[in-house]
């Protein structure tokens, strides 16, 4: 097991249908994943055919699971964790672990460090797609758009897959800068890709 837990979600339905981003208490969780760069699980509470562990995406399941993790010492990790998958799993599934971690210094925001790094070199595009495009040479299964979707066409498995996916991506990235000491991504005013320090 490693001490870095990837975790990233998908929901539902869309921002604009219930008002707006703030609005996290009125987001429906679909699916949540977690990857440790070895094992993944999935929280979903529809039948999955999938080659990893699923667990009901229950409160107090994730809840502990997380908990676990970083009372054994290790970190949670996420693209925009802070500013999306947290506050939705606080607030909309009710999950007493998200708003413990929100608190606390175990949770790694790649989408936040990046921001802060990219301050000395050039307005970037932060979404995790452009950079791991430019970083790592993946692309994502889909469009983030399509998953609420595919959801509603019950499309089950590849929403679970997706989602997995994007945390396996976040662990990548995140394992990339650290080793290498850099990412890249887009330069939003001249186009260009640009190369970004990052102090991981």
């Amino acid at each position: 097991m490693s001490d870095i837990l990837a975790l990233d979600i998908e929901t539902a339905n869309f921002s604009h249908e219930i008002g707006g981003w703030k609005n996290t208490h009125l987001f429906e969780p679909s699916v949540v994943a977690t990857w440790d760069g070895n094992d993944g699980t999935i929280y979903c509470n529809k039948g999955l055919d999938v080659d990893n562990t699923v667990k009901a995406l229950h409160p107090k399941t994730l809840g502990e699971d997380l908990a676990d993790h970083v009372e054994k010492g290790g970190q949670i990790l996420g693209h925009n964790i802070k500013g999306f998958d947290l506050p939705v799993l606080r607030d909309a599934l009710d999950c007493w672990t998200a708003s413990d971690l929100m608190k606390s210094d175990s949770v790694i925001d790649t989408r936040n460090m990046v921001s802060k790094a990219a301050l000395s070199v050039a307005k970037v595009d932060t979404s995790l797609g452009m950079l791991t495009k430019h970083t790592l040479d993946t692309g994502k299964l889909m469009n983030s758009a399509d998953a609420p979707i595919a959801w509603r066409a019950g499309k089950y498995d590849e929403v679970a897959k997706y989602c997995l996916s994007d945390a396996k991506l976040t662990y990548d990235l995140y394992q990339f800068g650290k080793s290498e000491g850099y990412i890249s991504s887009r330069s939003l005013e001249t186009g260009e890709v640009v190369e970004i320090e990052v102090d991981w």
